[in-house]
């Protein structure tokens, strides 16, 4: 989870859902003003109705007329939420006349609505409302408005719906936001997956997927076109290493026999000691060849399957016996561990390996070595740890790399492409190849190197 809320898809799935319900929430608020404006509007058109009809009536009928008018609830006058108080006439004593309020208001000739506390009932609570001022020409003060506590009770209501819709929103964009972001990192990491088996090796891989138009799709395209080339590069590459070696096997092999003739005509001296150098010469060209063509031959899938469930601790052990006698000549301890671990392997190239890594060890990799086998989740590890000098972090993957001797290794006789032998039939099988440092690896040497070969289990 931590791995995800970290990630660019996570960010971008965030900022959809927070810009969503931002835009949400101002348009609520928006559209709640806008409400309360028309709202406004239309109570400041209804008080100057109102008044306009109170003023029609006290010209048609004087102060009676204006009365009756008042006292029959005509027209909106009716409606319990307009108020009606009008003073008496002049400087002349009397009550005022009053619709729905207790009392006079006291405000000034206004010609907007102004907002006042009133008293609908003698000794009720005092309301809000808004109220507008004019004067009859008799001198009487005339005020019209109308209550407006119905705007708390529509706030209340407006926030419950606000509070109702953001929680949808937010819920609809939460669910949006993580579609979206799951779209992208299933098309980014099919890109991705592919991208590594490149890398590791299988330029077979391809982007699978339907042809929708986007910027994804061309990325697919691209990157399988990328991929076919390369791929038709690399066997090309192959197949011209592989013939070549193929065609040197006969020269060499006619040079070697030559020189073995030669050698056998001449007495003890200086040219034969030069033959028997050229003769090693020929013997160790052959042999790199040969290894190359078989190189070739694994990376090109040229070789047949021969795959079958493989015991890979007694082949480990079958190996270990085999090896044991020259390394207690070279005075190494050979050891071998693990467990009882099946694989669907190919047993004499997995021997090939084992053996090439083995020899491996014995030349470079101290005075102890331990051939282990262990399981790690869904792989077999077939190990070959030493407590030699190891290989720079730097250099391990050149040194899995074809015809790679390092400078440790240039006494030595060799073709350089052991390793590259055991990474192509690891790749071969599904697997890989890896060096790592001895430390940490169950071999309880604490310097070295760690030869590890990961084959799927099954």
């Amino acid at each position: 989870m931590r791995r995800f809320l970290s990630s660019t898809v996570a960010r971008l799935v965030i900022a959809i859902f927070v810009l969503q319900l931002a835009c949400g929430g101002i348009a609520m608020v928006l559209l709640h003003s806008q409400i309360v404006q028309v709202i406004a509007a239309d109570r400041t058109r209804q008080i100057f109705d109102v008044r306009d009809d109170l003023v029609g009536a006290y010209y048609e009928g004087g102060r009676q007329g204006l009365s009756r008018y008042v006292a029959e609830q005509r027209g909106s006058v009716g409606d319990p939420l307009i108020f009606v108080a009008i003073g008496p006439a002049g400087a002349t004593g009397g009550e005022p006349l009053l619709s729905h309020i207790a009392e006079m208001p006291d405000i000034p000739q206004t010609l907007h609505p102004v907002a006042l506390q009133l008293r609908p009932a003698p000794g009720g609570e005092p309301v809000a409302g808004v109220a507008i001022a004019d004067r009859l020409s008799d001198g009487s003060g005339l005020v019209v408005g109308t209550v407006t506590a119905s705007d708390r009770r529509f706030n209340l209501a407006f926030a419950e719906a606000i509070t109702l819709t953001i929680l949808l929103t937010a819920a609809l964009s939460l669910v949006g936001a993580v579609l979206i972001g799951f779209f992208i990192s299933r098309r980014t990491h099919a890109i991705a997956a592919t991208a590594e088996a490149l890398a590791s090796g299988n330029f077979a891989a391809r982007i699978t997927g339907d042809a929708r138009g986007d910027g994804f799709d061309h990325l697919r395209q691209q990157i399988n076109v990328m991929a076919e080339q390369i791929d038709r590069l690399v066997n090309q590459l192959q197949s011209v290493a592989g013939a070549l070696a193929h065609d040197l096997r006969s020269p060499v092999a006619r040079l070697k026999a030559s020189i073995e003739t030669a050698g056998d005509t001449l007495d003890e001296g200086p040219a034969l000691d030069a033959l028997q150098l050229a003769r090693a010469d020929a013997e160790a060209l052959e042999s790199m060849l040969a290894a190359a063509l078989e190189l070739a031959k694994l990376e090109t899938g040229a070789v047949g399957d021969r795959r079958q469930p493989l015991d890979l601790a007694e082949l480990a052990r079958d190996l270990v016996e085999l090896y044991e006698p020259l390394a207690e000549q070279g005075g190494t301890a050979l050891d071998c561990g693990g467990e009882a671990l099946t694989v669907h392997a190919d047993r004499e190239l997995i021997s090939r390996c084992l053996a090439n890594v083995i020899d491996n060890a014995l030349k470079y990799g101290g005075n102890r070595i331990e051939v282990r086998v262990r399981k790690d989740g869904g792989w077999a590890l077939l190990e070959v740890s030493d407590n030699g000098p190891g290989i720079d972090a730097e250099d391990r993957v050149r040194a899995i790399g074809r015809f790679t001797r390092l400078d440790n290794a240039r006494t030595l006789p060799g073709a350089g492409l052991g390793l590259a032998m055991v990474d192509a039939v690891a790749r071969l099988h599904g697997g890989r190849f890896e060096l790592a440092e001895a430390k940490g690896s169950g071999g309880g040497f604490g310097q070295g190197l760690v030869a590890r070969l990961r084959l799927p289990l099954g």
